[in-house]
């Protein structure tokens, strides 16, 4: 069954493509964040460029007003509350709708709203990046020392949860466009300083799009060599670096496969940043390598503690695998790979919800009911980040087998095959590696 191209986009690996691209090409242009510090540990200017933040309240019906929430924007199951003025609308009834919303602290809530929602406490809930991991912060192991890389798109810089520990923003293919959600997305995840599992590590930051931004036919079309140039832009940066503060991971939420633009120039610049010691999570951890680093994802409802492992459940195979069903086949690619290594072991960790920073303004917050593959790609570098903190030699190949080896068991069914499941046990994990 064909699936229109906004409901395919919002379950790709990109991480909800759909928003991306509308956000990039949408956002209202308005005055630029206050430069930042161009101090670095290269003795170079560091910010190639400042994005504007980004402006939304527009995009929903009459002015961010809509007439009922019916009519609010939807992307396939979630509406789209974000900026948006409710403030003369009727929520009764709408609690389970509400916690399957995006919305953030710019939403304007109506007086009254329905029992089980309250909006100030889910976004505060979910924060906490869960499964133990503030209680491994309390005790000293918080990335402090590590350097950490993301390539994503463009990034308003000077937000709150990061801003202090930005060492680096380059752009490839950026467009001179916005700053966008789904960059400060993937840096909360993995180093914000209240929403991160690092929130002390150091971060270098490549503003980008794997897919083609300029106009005319073709654009829009996938195109993963961008994400090699700027793999291969980090690693510039990184070789100017004292050795004791080089790049450990770079986190890129997003993958390809044979079919797509730019595949094997991003397999050779992955294999470059291997060579330097740096561990590349992308979609393609669970694919490149024998066996394959394998992951899988987890969900829990919004109202429930994300450091209870009895919330979370795992995904189905066709929640998992439609989430990167898109136009450049990596489904495919993904699927044959897994039913060719036999019965490997899935890692899994929990994909939203999630509360990130949002591309408005230095404080400003969106609650996301799911953040797909992209919200737990950076979840891992993050993870790795701490593993690099308490084990400095550490390699990626031991810090999976660690992982595997501390989790808890749990059944992964896919549509062919039983697979066994290991849920994240961060705290047991660290102290494996001590």
């Amino acid at each position: 069954m064909k699936r229109s191209p906004k409901i395919a986009a919002l379950f790709t690996i990109t991480a909800i493509a759909a928003l991306i691209i509308l956000s990039s090409a949408c956002s209202k242009k308005t005055a630029s964040s206050p430069p930042l510090s161009t101090d670095s540990p290269a003795g170079k200017p560091n910010f190639v460029r400042v994005p504007a933040p980004a402006d939304w309240s527009w995009m929903n019906r009459t002015g961010g007003r809509p007439q009922s929430f019916d009519r609010v924007k939807k992307w396939g199951p979630f509406y789209d509350l974000r900026q948006a003025d409710l403030s003369r609308l009727d929520l009764a009834g709408y609690a389970q709708d509400l916690l399957k919303s995006y919305f953030d602290t710019e939403t304007k809530w109506p007086a009254a709203l329905p029992a089980g929602f309250d909006p100030a406490e889910i976004l505060d809930l979910n924060r906490n990046p869960g499964f133990g991991i503030r209680a491994i912060h309390d005790r000293g192991v918080t990335g402090k020392g590590v350097s950490v890389a993301i390539i994503d798109t463009p990034l308003l810089l000077d937000h709150e949860e990061y801003a202090d520990r930005l060492r680096y923003y380059g752009e490839v293919n950026a467009g001179k466009m916005p700053a966008d959600f789904h960059g400060t997305l993937v840096t909360s995840i993995l180093a914000g300083r209240t929403c991160g599992v690092a929130p002390e590590a150091e971060i270098y930051y490549v503003g980008s799009h794997n897919y083609e931004v300029g106009s005319g036919e073709g654009s829009g079309e996938p195109n993963a060599a961008y994400y090699a140039r700027a793999v291969d832009k980090l690693l510039e940066a990184n070789a100017g670096l004292p050795r004791e503060r080089r790049i450990r991971v770079i986190s890129i939420s997003a993958g390809c496969g044979p079919e797509n633009l730019g595949f094997k120039a991003m397999n050779k610049a992955a294999r470059k940043a291997e060579k330097a010691g740096i561990f590349v999570v992308s979609g393609n951890i669970a694919v490149d390598d024998e066996p394959g680093f394998w992951f899988w994802g987890l969900d829990r409802s919004a109202s429930d503690s994300p450091d209870d492992p009895a919330a979370h459940r795992v995904l189905s195979w066709k929640e998992w695998i439609i989430q990167v069903a898109g136009r450049d086949g990596f489904e495919k690619f993904y699927e044959k790979r897994l039913k060719s290594v036999g019965l490997p072991e899935f890692l899994l960790i929990s994909e939203g919800p999630k509360t990130v920073a949002h591309p408005f303004g230095r404080s400003a917050y969106g609650f996301y009911p799911m953040g797909s593959w992209s919200s737990i790609l950076p979840y891992i570098a993050g993870l790795y980040a701490l593993a690099c903190q308490v084990k400095p030699e550490i390699t990626p190949e031991v810090f999976w087998r660690a992982a595997l080896a501390t989790g808890e068991t749990m059944p992964v069914k896919a549509d062919w095959a039983t697979y066994v499941g290991k849920m994240v046990n961060p705290g047991r994990l660290i102290e494996s590696l001590r």
